[in-house]
């Protein structure tokens, strides 16, 4: 079974994911994922993290000879092939949880997947940034607009496709609502009842 996590920022997402693998004795794939891209490509960990999820620049670079970019190609592009082609290699390895990086519609073709997409209230997400990292309301606004932003552009030009749209995913959840443990509850209790109904 294959489950994939989007999340807005500050909706817990990551330690829903991470909660959620614990309770169902799967593996969690976040930053995971850029160290799999290192390792089978030709970039290094450190310029593969600086383009994660990150929003794509308006222009191309004409000759890029650096890297092993070719000829007429986005950097950026050529980074996200990178750890699409990651994302692909690590669902072979068998149950995990992925968090991000447009992994619901890279593995869209396989049967054992489900697509899940944490959201929550504005205030909330504010809340929790100031309590997880110390800011103030308005560093706390503003950092979510930006990483939603990324998010959103990201998700936008490898696939074509609107982030959060209820459309691209199997469950959506309000972790205002449910809290993680209730989220990780939720979530667990779909995928066992699926894995019952592929025994039957």
């Amino acid at each position: 079974m294959i489950i994939t996590i989007g999340r807005q920022h500050g909706s817990n997402g990551h330690l829903i994911a991470s909660g959620l693998a614990a309770e169902l004795n799967f593996r969690c794939l976040d930053k995971e994922i850029v160290d799999r891209a290192a390792e089978d490509s030709n970039f290094n960990k450190a310029i593969l993290a600086s383009y994660d999820e990150k929003r794509i620049a308006p222009f191309i670079s004409a000759s890029p000879h650096y890297l092993g970019v070719g000829e007429g190609f986005r950097l950026s592009t050529q980074i996200a092939s990178a750890q699409f082609d990651a994302i692909r290699s690590l669902a072979e390895d068998g149950n995990s949880v992925f968090v991000g990086r447009c992994a619901d519609y890279v593995l869209r073709h396989r049967k054992d997947l489900l697509r899940v997409f944490i959201m929550a209230p504005l205030d909330f997400r504010i809340r929790t940034m100031m309590e997880r990292r110390g800011l103030s309301e308005d560093q706390a606004r503003r950092l979510i607009k930006e990483v939603d932003k990324d998010r959103s552009s990201y998700y936008k030009y490898y696939t074509d496709q609107i982030w959060g749209d209820i459309n691209n995913y199997d469950l959506c959840i309000n972790s205002a609502v449910t809290g993680v443990d209730g989220a990780v509850k939720a979530i667990a209790g779909v995928v066992r009842s699926l894995e019952n109904n592929q025994k039957t």
